[in-house]
């Protein structure tokens, strides 16, 4: 379900698509106020603000008596028109338009919009504690009370450890650069989902890791798979995300868990299990590091899937001596942390503003998930089952349905979708598309999606 402001951009962005693909040209009329709030299925009052914003941003025009018009001035002044824009092909243009956001309708962002991570409650005490926070440099380790605060959290998820087994870094990313460092050579052969996180991919890559894909089933690793890739390959070290996974959206099972375990200790590897999205999810939720506490699992988490993207914070849990040599790794690589964003993030934590805010951040999460799950069984599109509790649901496509056509397609008419090539470690990509739930609902992503199967 979509807030006001949320409809309001909605109309914004549409209005800027029409305008961008040739729609809409100077001078030509938008929709009635009546002819607008139909369409968009929004009251007329939603459709007025909006409109008053493109008036003042000088895009439109208002002419009492009859009505909004594109500016003459306003098309003079854009950047080049959408269909210069080929779409998110490549891994790297998906990360590039996810930062630049060109595109307006955007079922294939990683993250959530913008304006659902900064709700009132929590903006005020993040400028009340940034003013506050001195610029003293951070512990080598980080923040002490909040390395402190986040073994008890990880204790709820049923994960035991004690503060020097716990360090802070600049997110999960950098979570994943500090494993990479310490543990793969140039040659090393390391295990993957896959599909799987492309950015993983990339760092492996740059690494000179023989990067192997191992079969992502909807309740986690194919077992089979993995056990054959491991012996094969002679893997140490696989990079699983288990819950909420990106991009299928799904979660491991108990079953599935226990035995990536027991394939781990057959072939002594180690499982980096990476959990983002652990703060919208239940603490009782099947984890790899709960059942193998810290033994052979190094575990990432992050705050920056859940807090505004300027605030950095993530950590490693692992084994002491593995926790000993990441941090190593860290202090030669970037000295340290930002000791501000920690104090933020733990003033936050501390005062159950973070607590109260994800509270509604979930209930958001599962009322726009059900939403987009309805749009897409509506016209076609199977989701599979259970759901996973993250951002992500993942659609089948058909063999003729071609990816590189469809997102330049999508792109055409103002839509950026994720293609599943970017999560493939194989030169044949799965025949899928992850659909961000805050976005999958849009009418016009539903009403481009319906045509792909007719």
């Amino acid at each position: 379900m979509q807030n006001s402001d949320s409809k309001i951009e909605c109309i914004i962005d549409g209005v800027m698509a029409r305008m961008h693909n040739g729609t809409l040209r100077a001078g030509d009329r938008l929709r009635s106020i009546r002819e607008e709030a139909t369409v968009m299925g929004v009251s007329k009052n939603t459709v007025v603000e909006a409109y008053l914003r493109l008036v003042a941003r000088g895009v439109v025009v208002a002419r009492p008596g009859s009505g909004y018009y594109v500016s003459r001035t306003s098309t003079r002044k854009k950047s080049p028109a959408l269909p210069s824009i080929p779409g998110a092909v490549r891994p790297t243009e998906l990360l590039t338009e996810q930062l630049e956001r060109r595109l307006p309708i955007r079922p294939g962002d990683g993250r959530l919009p913008p304006d659902w991570l900064e709700s009132n409650e929590m903006r005020r005490p993040i400028s009340v504690i940034r003013m506050n926070a001195d610029d003293t440099y951070n512990t080598a380790w980080g923040l002490l009370p909040l390395r402190e605060r986040l073994c008890g959290t990880l204790a709820e998820r049923g994960i035991q450890c004690q503060p020097n087994q716990v360090l802070t870094t600049y997110g999960g990313n950098h979570g994943m650069d500090l494993v990479i460092r310490c543990y793969v050579r140039p040659g090393d052969a390391v295990l993957v989902d896959d599909p799987g996180y492309y950015p993983l991919f990339w760092k492996l890559g740059v690494a000179g890791a023989r990067i192997v894909g191992v079969r992502r089933r909807h309740d986690g690793p194919d077992l089979e798979d993995l056990s054959e890739k491991a012996r094969l390959t002679g893997a140490r070290l696989f990079f699983t995300q288990s819950l909420a996974h990106n991009p299928t959206g799904g979660s491991i099972t108990q079953g599935i868990a226990y035995g990536v375990m027991k394939i781990a200790e057959e072939h002594d590897m180690l499982l980096v299990e990476d959990d983002p999205f652990a703060d919208i999810l239940p603490y009782t939720a099947p984890r790899l590091a709960a059942l193998d506490q810290l033994n052979r699992v190094i575990y990432i988490g992050s705050f920056s899937k859940t807090l505004p993207g300027s605030v950095r914070v993530g950590y490693i849990a692992a084994a002491p001596e593995l926790a000993q040599e990441l941090n190593e790794m860290k202090v030669i690589s970037i000295v340290s942390t930002s000791a501000q964003n920690e104090r933020l993030v733990h003033s936050l934590i501390e005062g159950a503003q973070y607590l109260k805010y994800l509270r509604r951040l979930h209930d958001r999460i599962h009322e726009a998930t059900a939403e987009t799950v309805r749009c897409l069984e509506n016209i076609g599109y199977s989701v599979p089952r259970p759901l996973g509790g993250g951002y992500y649901v993942w659609i089948q496509l058909t063999p003729s349905m071609q990816q590189r056509d469809l997102v330049a397609e999508a792109a055409q008419t103002g839509i950026f979708i994720a293609p599943s090539g970017a999560f493939t470690t194989s030169d044949a990509p799965a025949l899928g598309m992850r659909v961000n739930v805050a976005y999958g609902s849009d009418p016009r992503f539903i009403e481009w999606l319906a045509t792909l199967s007719q």
